[in-house]
């Protein structure tokens, strides 16, 4: 996804190349290479309620005024409005376009274009539209791309130079590594480190920020962004990138990918474990930034770890944090583990995990203080949002409090059926079973026992009461479904 290659939304000049005759600019008038935001059909004399700038708007000219006071007037309310074009219709209304139409926009420097009958705006909009559709799939490719390009660099024989050097290209700039203090220590291209001085003065702000603070700012019309690489909760470096233009949030997001691996080169030449435990974080942190592909690639490089699917999060805390984090390793040693700060940290666990009673117990055990939450799983592009969600309620709760998601034995499932045999009738029990093996499905469940749904929702509801457990939760549905088939009823 270089400077070069990255493609923009559809421009006024672009949708007319698109199109040809079906949109040309007006004689006297030229196409602009401004962007387009939307294409906009109104008839109004004022649209600009409807308008955030940008816009191709496109009109018939149905209550266009007569003079050329009044076409100036509404050709200045569509400047004001920032459109970037007014493509007028022909056919409909007149079959030329307006002199004064053409008059108040050539005036107010408003590009006019025209549609020549029998073209539908519809035409114009599709084109538009299609041409948004290409862009926006280029450029997730160019991301997946990159992410992958920094990963082998990442992987290389000297990781530091290549990453660099892919960063620059794909930001269209500069890259550069600081050490913990704000010194360079590598740059690409070599002439980025003339910012050596405004780069070492702005750690010195950031230090007192914390290791989870990066900052951007304008320099001599370029935009430069320091991020820091943390270990531990400690920051053992710095990551700068420049670049002509604002970065965008895919290249924030290359920037992110780019400062968790080299966060992860500092840390190669500590011991085997730190080293471990340097790379799952590095995974755990693009699967919550939602960069599953790239945590999957460093995965397969380094033999760390990584859910393929869906995945829980465990977000604790407490006043022993080195204590806590050796208890969560050992009950689950594929743990992907992140300090967050003195005494607060967070985890990604397999979906099919050990015991979480058993977790709870050893945690509170280990530490009187401690406090967390544990998800059901979850799809690993939520993860990052569970993740935040569970932090906080964590902070909320009492010392020695964690919570785990709630799991039914197979000795209660089995309690539970014989309560449903023994107080159920075998309607209820006949419609508990076409519930359970339509998987919820109302409308399939009372069409196979070809019952009215809310006499199969009367059925299904006096059920649970018996059973007293949740038949919303998959596991507890397929536990009782199991046990319903041993007994034969289902």
């Amino acid at each position: 996804m270089t400077a070069e290659a990255r493609m923009s939304v559809p421009t006024v000049a672009s949708l007319c190349a698109a199109l040809g005759h079906h949109l040309t600019p007006v004689a006297g008038f030229t196409a602009p290479e401004a962007e387009v935001t939307a294409v906009h059909v109104s008839e109004l004399d004022d649209p600009t309620a409807y308008l955030s700038g940008g816009e191709l708007l496109l009109t018939t000219g149905l209550v266009l005024p007569h003079s050329l006071l009044g076409c100036r007037r509404y050709v200045g309310r569509l400047v004001e409005a920032r459109v970037s074009a007014l493509g007028y219709g022909l056919g409909p209304v007149t079959q030329a376009v307006p002199e004064q139409l053409v008059a108040a926009c050539r005036d107010a420097g408003l590009p006019l274009l025209a549609v020549p009958a029998p073209t539908p705006f519809t035409m114009i909009s599709r084109a538009y539209w299609s041409a948004l559709s290409r862009a926006t799939e280029q450029e997730l490719a160019d991301a997946v791309a990159a992410h992958r390009a920094l990963v082998e660099a990442a992987a290389s024989a000297d990781p530091v130079p290549a990453v660099l050097r892919r960063l620059a290209g794909v930001l269209g700039g500069w890259a550069a590594l600081l050490d913990a203090t704000g010194e360079l220590v590598d740059a690409h291209p070599i002439a980025s480190a003339v910012h050596a001085d405004v780069l070492r003065l702005e750690v010195t702000r950031l230090e007192a920020a914390g290791a989870r603070s990066s900052a951007t700012f304008t320099v001599a019309d370029e935009v430069l962004a320091v991020f820091p690489l943390a270990v531990g909760g400690r920051t053992v470096g710095y990551l700068a990138a420049g670049s002509p233009r604002r970065f965008g949030p895919e290249q924030r997001r290359v920037v992110v990918t780019a400062a968790a691996l080299l966060s992860l080169d500092t840390v190669r030449g500590q011991r085997d474990r730190s080293v471990v435990e340097a790379t799952r974080r590095c995974v755990a942190l693009l699967l919550d930034a939602g960069m599953g592909e790239a945590a999957r690639l460093l995965a397969a490089r380094t033999g760390s770890p990584v859910p393929q699917h869906d995945a829980c999060v465990l977000a604790f805390e407490g006043s022993d944090l080195d204590a806590l984090i050796e208890v969560v390793s050992a009950w689950a040693p594929d743990a992907l583990l992140v300090r967050t700060g003195p005494g607060t940290a967070w985890a990604v666990l397999a979906a099919h995990h050990p015991d979480a009673a058993e977790l709870a117990e050893r945690l509170r055990g280990q530490d009187r203080t401690v406090r967390g939450v544990l998800s059901e799983p979850v799809p690993l592009e939520r993860l990052g949002a569970v993740r935040s969600r569970l932090a906080r309620a964590a902070s909320t709760l009492s010392a020695g409090v964690v919570e785990i998601p709630r799991r039914i034995s197979s000795s209660q499932i089995a309690e539970a059926v014989d309560r449903l045999t023994a107080g159920g009738s075998p309607d209820v029990v006949e419609g508990l079973v076409a519930y359970l093996r339509h998987r919820g499905q109302w409308e399939q469940a009372a069409r196979a026992l070809q019952l009215h749904r809310n006499t199969l929702r009367y059925r299904v509801g006096r059920a649970r009461d018996l059973l007293e457990v949740d038949l919303d939760d998959a596991d507890v549905a397929a536990e009782l479904w199991l046990a319903l088939r041993r007994r034969g009823l289902a």
